[in-house]
C-alpha cells in the first residue's frame, strides 16, 4: 500500500470512529465514558491529526525521489 493510500485509510477510519463514538456517547454518559474518551479517543485523534500531514509530506518526498531517480511508477 502506498503512503497516500495508508493516509486515506487512516483518515477514513478515524472518521468512522468519530461517528461510532458519537453514537456511543449518546447513551454512555458517565465518568467512565469521559475517562475513556480522554484516554483513548482524544489521544488517538491528536495522534492522527499529527500523523496525517507528516504522511502527506512523506508521500511528496517519495514522489520526488522516484521522479529524480527515474522510477517508472511516476
Amino acid at each position: 500500500m502506498s503512503v497516500e493510500g495508508a493516509r486515506t485509510r487512516i483518515h477514513g477510519s478515524m472518521k468512522d470512529l468519530r461517528v461510532k463514538w458519537s453514537e456511543a456517547e449518546s447513551v454512555w454518559r458517565d465518568a467512565t465514558a469521559a475517562k475513556f474518551s480522554a484516554r483513548y479517543i482524544e489521544q488517538l485523534e491528536d495522534a492522527v491529526r499529527s500523523a496525517l500531514p507528516a504522511m502527506e509530506r512523506m508521500a511528496e518526498i517519495l514522489a520526488r525521489v522516484r521522479s529524480e531517480c527515474g522510477d517508472p511508477r511516476q
